[in-house]
Parts: structure tokens; C-alpha cells; sequence
């Protein structure tokens, strides 16, 4: 058996259909792992249910106890991962934050985002360079990097639950970029770098892979951060 329409309809509104792991807005894109497996006697119940994208999920599924690598996700880690994101959502009470000291928090955070991407900067270049431009500045991939690393910070987390899924896929797909940054692009004289040149005579099929990869991803990244920044603006700054 599957789990029945109740504990389906519940736990995809206790989530908000984000990701109970990464956090991302999944829509239909979701599934619903038993955390205890029903080889192993898990029940088909609310409390045996965690709501996964689907990389989450073939992530929770694919450690091999045989050829131990990484560290596993236990059963009460994942319970403990879903009921704070379930509690998130309960808490973001709806299109707009009424509760003052959790809209300053966000604001705080909101500002800070701004700061590190900076739609007149990195996001700017991001949206009309695309990396196929020429060099660029190696201030460039370093901003980037620094948005990853701030993103490992407890306090740079909205409260909110849409903020914070759409901060969470905007996350994903930076770090995206950033590996396809460190494969394609290398150094192009002092404080530069880009896709070298010689790979247009010498290694035509690198080159062409090179710019289908980031004409495909960097206007996946520069829809991430618009939806972002356009729904802070309506839930964080309209009263």
C-alpha cells in the first residue's frame, strides 16, 4: 500500500510543497518518502511521511550500507529536518508577515541578499553576459562564492517559507554555476578569467559544452533571483 489521500493532502499542505530537505518549491515536482522503509515495517502513516524533490529523494535513497560512503540520513535526523520545515511554513502566516519581529528578521536577511548579489553587478552580468562574453573579473566568481558561503549561515535564512524556498533554489542553481565556473572558465591574464579562446580551433566540442551549459543554467539563475527579490518586495515592504 501507498500512503492514503489523507496523510498525502496533509503532509503536502504541512510542507507547502517545498522540499522538507533543501527547501525549494517543488509544485508537482515531489514525492513522498517513507522515512522508515515498509520492507522494514514503516507504516503508511503522517508521521512516516516526508515530502522530497526528486533529488532529495534519489539522494535519501542511494547510500549503500554495503559500500558505506558518506553518512546516512537516520530516521530521526529526517523526522527532525521535516518538523522544523513544518513548522516554518505554519509560522509564515500567509501572503504577507504580520508578526514584527520576524518581518525585521527577514528584511535584515533580504537586504543582506541584496547586498551580496547585487542586481547591478553580479546578477546584472549574470543576465547579459552570461559567461560568453569575453574575460571577466575574477571579483565575478568570487561574489558568487561568497553568496555559497553565506548561505551555510543559520542566520541568513528567512522565516518566512516561500522566501527561504525560493532563496534555497537560488542556492541550488548558484552552486550550479559556480561548477560549471570552475570546469569552463580558467585564467585569462591579470585578475581575469573566462573560456579560453584557443578551445574554438583546438577543442571545438569543449567549447560548444561549454556554452550550451551556461546558456542553459544562467537564465534559470537570473529567474530564480528576480521571482526572489520580486515577492521580498511584496511580502517584506508592502503594508
Amino acid at each position: 500500500m501507498a500512503f492514503n489521500k489523507k496523510v498525502v493532502e496533509d503532509s503536502l499542505i504541512s510542507c507547502g510543497r517545498h522540499c522538507s530537505l533543501c527547501h525549494k518549491f517543488c509544485g508537482t515536482k515531489i514525492e513522498l518518502h517513507h522515512i522508515k522503509q515498509r520492507k522494514d515495517g514503516g507504516e503508511d502513516s503522517f508521521d512516516n511521511c516526508l515530502p522530497l524533490c526528486f533529488d532529495c529523494h534519489a539522494d535519501v535513497m542511494q547510500y549503500n550500507p554495503d559500500h558505506p560512503k558518506g553518512k546516512k540520513y537516520t530516521e530521526s535526523e529526517l523526522k527532525r529536518h521535516r518538523n522544523n520545515w513544518y513548522e516554518k511554513v505554519k509560522n509564515s502566516e500567509g501572503t504577507v508577515i504580520t508578526n514584527s519581529s520576524y518581518l525585521n528578521l527577514d528584511k535584515a536577511t533580504f537586504e543582506r541578499l541584496n547586498e551580496l548579489l547585487d542586481s547591478k553587478n553580479l546578477m546584472y552580468f549574470i543576465k547579459q553576459n552570461g559567461f560568453l562574453g569575453g574575460s571577466f573579473p575574477d571579483k565575478i566568481y568570487e561574489d558568487i562564492y561568497k553568496f555559497l558561503i553565506e548561505c551555510e549561515l543559520p542566520e541568513f535564512e528567512f522565516i518566512d517559507a516561500d522566501l527561504e524556498g525560493l532563496k534555497s533554489e537560488l542556492r541550488q542553481n548558484m552552486e550550479k554555476l559556480d561548477e560549471l565556473v570552475t570546469k569552463h572558465t580558467f585564467g585569462a591574464g591579470i585578475g581575469k578569467q573566462g573560456i579560453p579562446r584557443e578551445w574554438e580551433m583546438q577543442e571545438p566540442e569543449r567549447l560548444d559544452k561549454a556554452i550550451e551549459d551556461f546558456t542553459n543554467l544562467t537564465p534559470i539563475v537570473t529567474e530564480n533571483y528576480e521571482s526572489l527579490i520580486k515577492l521580498g518586495r511584496r511580502k517584506l515592504y508592502t503594508n
